[in-house]
């Protein structure tokens, strides 16, 4: 597959980021990154963020994650709170309070909607974290900017376009980072949720979201049902290559394909 046929591959919506009969709500978005991330931040609320505005809300007050799947899920919701559509003007109570995922996903949607080539991927930002000592879970998308001919990392979620650096370490990074020892893997994950397990997890959420099916966190490959103790030599092999292939997957998106076709339990069929 050459550039241009990957760079296709990433302007196609897939059933998750497809906006069906409501892609009129994008009619009239801006070009410009930073405004679209900041026209998401006006639909969306992080349940982090809830806190602050717990004053300006009504019956709207808790995690939504699970309320959703889609961005046809998200785009009806937003519609049935104000009729409206996309708005700067949206009030907080009228917002959804979902997380990171679902704030890539409608980025994502956007931008396919204009034919940019944009995808998702899932790893661990270290600016989430205090002091920055840890990788915290995280979602965010590779936009492809044609001017320059690369892709450039955005966070809408935080509003942060063109992230550099070590920042954000993708799954298969860490992954990788963590087997060879380079760093301790209790430095990734969440909460109360740290280590190689959530690293794996994230590893195969990423491959998931490349190849265009975007795992919510509870949808978990069997792969990602097992201990990390419980990974066989082939199996360890198998994410280590993944891993390498995530790093660059311009260049290896067939191979990823045939490896997620090729093993079962890889694949989330719920």
């Amino acid at each position: 597959m050459n550039k241009s046929q990957v760079l296709q591959f990433y302007t196609e919506f897939t059933p998750n980021t497809d906006p069906f009969s409501l892609g009129y709500l994008f009619a009239e978005l801006p070009d410009d990154l930073g405004e679209l991330c900041k026209l998401i931040k006006c639909q969306l609320i992080h349940p982090a963020m809830v806190k602050k505005v717990r004053h300006l809300l009504t019956s709207y007050t808790k995690n939504e994650d699970e309320q959703f799947y889609t961005v046809q899920d998200m785009l009806e919701a937003l519609v049935e709170r104000n009729a409206n559509g996309i708005i700067g003007e949206r009030l907080p109570r009228e917002r959804l309070i979902v997380s990171c995922r679902f704030h890539s996903l409608l980025l994502i949607s956007m931008l396919r909607s204009k034919g940019v080539p944009v995808r998702c991927r899932v790893g661990f930002a270290r600016y989430l974290s205090e002091h920055q000592l840890k990788y915290i879970d995280h979602w965010i998308c590779e936009v492809w900017s044609e001017g320059e001919a690369r892709w450039i990392r955005v966070d809408p979620d935080i509003g942060i376009v063109d992230l550099q650096g070590d920042d954000f370490l993708e799954a298969g990074v860490a992954w990788l980072m963590a087997r060879d020892k380079e760093i301790n893997p209790q430095l990734f994950g969440v909460k109360k949720s740290w280590g190689m397990h959530y690293i794996r997890n994230n590893l195969c959420y990423d491959l998931h979201a490349v190849l265009g099916q975007e795992l919510r966190y509870w949808d978990y490959p069997p792969i990602c049902q097992k201990g990390i103790d419980e990974l066989d030599f082939e199996e360890l092999q198998l994410l280590d290559e993944v891993s390498m292939y995530l790093q660059d997957p311009d260049a290896h998106l067939e191979e990823l394909q045939a490896l997620f076709l090729e093993n079962e339990f890889l694949q989330f069929k719920g």
